[in-house]
């Protein structure tokens, strides 16, 4: 369900004015989306989205970034396939 809800974030953000997408894995194994944008806009409506469907989401301006200064919005999934040490 949640892969689903990765997917559909996807497929609106597209559809909106963004420079870059990009999807990793994060820090202990929880997928991450990246999406960049120069609008806040933009932004407002992808966290929007995001909350709708229960994912996590969070947003940085960057001034001097590699696509120069712009909004870099990161919505975190842990994976429930990836194994995590005990801490």
């Amino acid at each position: 369900m949640l892969q689903a809800n990765m997917k559909s974030v996807i497929k609106y953000a597209i559809e909106l004015d963004i420079d870059y997408i990009e999807s990793f894995l994060g820090y202990e194994g929880d997928k991450v989306l990246e999406i960049t944008t120069k609008s806040k806009d933009v932004v407002e409506l992808i966290e929007s989205y995001a909350k709708n469907l229960d994912l996590d989401c969070k947003y940085e301006y960057e001034i001097s970034g590699k696509h120069g200064p712009c909004y870099n919005i990161f919505i975190g999934v842990e994976d429930p396939s990836v194994f995590k040490l005990k801490k």
